[in-house]
């Protein structure tokens, strides 16, 4: 959702607000909520004091990747994960170009931070957190994910192609401060793709190469050397060495292989309905989108159904 959509919607959702709350919203949509933190602890103690009285309240989307959560929305048990991904959320805005071209489309000028209107206050709740929407999209995850963590080291996330195991590795990735290993950085080279390998469940995939590189490195807590596959030049790019970590992160199809079990991994699946998949190929890589269809779907089914992977995985998160 872009910002003007955003304020449409605003002024459909709450009649009542001002440009004062307009402003605000703008302000939200554009720098992002790190004003409001002083502190995790502060802002964790805030959190709870506000829990208590907040009324429900429906989520709303505010342009630029940011979503007001009501803070009727959360569960209590889980406000500390919350308050993390809020702060975690801080560090992400966007430019004051983009902030200073938003006031002068709307007629507003720089007011710095304000509150609410006292008539927004007196016809609504305004008892939210602003987020970026992709922790609130993936909460479940990142909650299934810190509990797993508990038992294993290493969080493996598979499924069908555009089903958003890139964007969850990624998030997770910079929360958890750890690296995330990229299952497409291991396709097979030219000389590998025979017609019996490529025959094979999951045979377009190097996992030989990627076993002796990561498996056996993280098995032995030693630093991980591996050389990434470019599919554009179809070569491998210069080694890479990741330094040990108490946490890593497997993303991409095929992440579930049998012939990677030995790493013991807490195995997370990204399912989707097969109407958005394609909906999401086609915007994202049109030009692509008959390989998926044609020839990328069909590999990954095969290899799908062929070892159960969503079956034996530990966490199926559908949206």
């Amino acid at each position: 959702m872009n910002l003007e959509e955003a304020i449409q919607l605003e002024k459909q959702l709450h009649p009542f607000s001002t440009r004062q709350d307009l402003y605000k919203l703008i302000v939200q949509s554009c720098l992002g909520n790190g004003h409001s933190i002083t502190s995790p602890e502060d802002s964790f103690l805030a959190l709870q004091e506000e829990k208590r009285i907040a009324k429900k309240d429906s989520l709303q989307e505010i342009g630029n990747g940011f979503i007001r959560v009501p803070l009727s929305y959360m569960k209590e048990e889980d406000l500390l994960l919350w308050n993390e991904l809020f702060i975690e959320s801080a560090k992400k805005r966007s430019t004051q170009r983009l902030f200073d071209q938003a006031l002068q489309k709307y007629g507003f000028v720089d007011q710095g931070i304000v509150s609410h209107s006292q008539e927004y206050k007196e016809h609504y709740d305004p008892h939210y957190r602003v987020f970026r929407k992709e922790y609130v999209d993936y909460f479940e995850v990142f909650k299934v994910a810190l509990h797993a963590l508990q038992e294993h080291r290493v969080l493996s996330i598979d499924g069908p192609c555009a089903s958003g195991k890139t964007t969850i590795g990624k998030l997770l990735s910079s929360f958890l401060e750890c690296p995330c290993i990229h299952m497409d950085d291991y396709f097979l080279q030219a000389n590998q793709r025979t017609a019996q390998r490529l025959e094979e469940p999951g045979g377009n995939i190097d996992y030989e190469r990627f076993h002796q590189e990561i498996n056996e490195a993280w098995n032995h807590k030693q630093p991980i050397h591996m050389r990434s596959y470019d599919c554009s030049s179809q070569k491998l790019r210069k080694e890479v060495i990741l330094e040990e970590s108490p946490i890593l992160i497997i993303e991409g199809s095929y992440a579930h292989h049998p012939y990677l079990d030995d790493m013991q991994a807490f195995k997370i699946f990204m399912d989707i309905e097969p109407s958005i998949q394609k909906e999401r190929l086609q915007k994202r890589s049109p030009d692509k989108f008959p390989d998926f269809i044609e020839k990328w779907i069909p590999m990954e089914e095969k290899y799908f159904h062929a070892f159960s992977i969503k079956e034996k995985s530990d966490y199926v998160f559908s949206r």
